[in-house]
């Protein structure tokens, strides 16, 4: 690796040091004012820490953003120090610069992939914590025996339930006003759904000696759920609690059993296609910087970076509300805006050389 190429990849990986604390220090600050907004949010301790834990996957979100403004911001400080100038005086082609500007983005947008994998379901509560502070008193949860929860007359166990497979293991009793049981349903899996959860593989056994069919079996059987909505959070995972294998393997369950995906499956394209992000953001901070500006207009090329990545934030995310209100394939959501930003950062390399 020659001199010059070594010099501009140390400037660029201290420019991703400095916007990865500033942006990450701008997040830590909104998702702490959300907490100590919510009432339910805890101390103020207890909030800034859980700010702090969020703040990894956050910036992965955001690593379009802290792309561009880092190339930017090296480049366009590079271009007014004529140190840009002398490169490209001393044979070093804007194809080679836009090639060692590309590195660092790339080979950051792939580790955020593999912490995506290993990082995120770490960083998200994990079920004994959920089922003590969101599910109430009416439930237990111990390792050995899974979930038990309760409404006045039935009791539910949960035996298996892990991020990005299906509660398992099913057992619901049912009991008489009385006090004696009733009926007792037993499933392999269930598909968690406001109001009625999708039972699969269950046998439903009754107590009621009077009973003709005692013991019925049913390959999908619909059970009217007692649990709230905040109870129901423990069963759907957000997508960014999900490892990348794991959401994979959910959304693939999901639409083998005709459940609608559409939002698990946006945010798996949206992380798959994160590195093309990452190199258009890269391209369009290369052209901007290349273009011949007047003297101090660095602040100009910086500013123009921020309103791209902004903009392009927030563009993907109407991006994808629009995607799941029109029922679109979330594939082509997910993938859309970065391939058209990849063509528009080629087409402004193109004018600018």
């Amino acid at each position: 690796m020659s001199i010059v190429s070594r010099y501009l990849l140390v400037r660029l990986l201290k420019g991703y040091g400095v916007m990865f604390v500033a942006v990450g220090a701008l997040l830590w600050v909104t998702t702490l004012l959300e907490l100590l907004g919510d009432s339910g949010g805890g101390s103020a301790v207890e909030s800034a820490v859980r700010a702090l834990l969020q703040i990894p996957v956050n910036l992965i979100d955001m690593l379009p953003v802290v792309a561009v403004l880092a190339t930017a911001t090296v480049l366009s400080a590079m271009h007014a120090q004529h140190e840009m100038t002398v490169m490209r005086a001393s044979g070093v082609s804007l194809i080679r610069i836009m090639r060692l500007a590309l590195l660092p983005g790339v080979v950051i947008a792939l580790a955020a992939l593999v912490a995506l994998q290993f990082l995120a379901p770490a960083l998200y509560r994990s079920p004994e914590r959920v089922a003590a502070g969101g599910v109430g008193e009416n439930s237990l949860w111990h390792p050995w025996h899974g979930l038990w929860m309760r409404s006045e007359n039935q009791f539910m166990n949960v035996g298996r339930f892990e991020p990005g497979e299906l509660p398992g293991e099913i057992a619901i009793y049912q009991f008489n006003p009385d006090g004696s049981l009733g009926s007792q349903i037993r499933a392999e899996r269930a598909v968690p759904a406001p109001g009625t959860w999708v039972l699969e593989d269950v046998t439903i056994k009754r107590v009621d000696r009077q009973s003709a069919d005692r013991i019925a079996s049913f390959e999908r059987y619909y059970w009217p759920s007692f649990l709230s909505e905040r109870q129901l959070e423990l069963f759907r995972r957000p997508p960014a609690s999900l490892p990348l294998s794991d959401l994979w393997t959910y959304v693939q369950s999901l639409k083998m059993r005709d459940q609608d995906a559409s939002e698990f499956e946006l945010v798996l394209w949206r992380r798959v296609a994160l590195p093309l992000a990452c190199i258009g953001m890269v391209l369009i901070a290369t052209a901007l910087a290349a273009r011949p500006t007047r003297r101090g207009a660095v602040s100009v090329k910086v500013t123009i970076a921020v309103g791209v990545g902004l903009g392009y934030h927030l563009l993907a995310g109407m991006a994808g509300f629009f995607g799941l209100v029109a029922d679109l394939s979330p594939m082509l959501v997910a993938l859309g805006p970065p391939v058209g930003l990849v063509l528009l950062s080629l087409w402004l390399l193109l004018t600018s050389r």
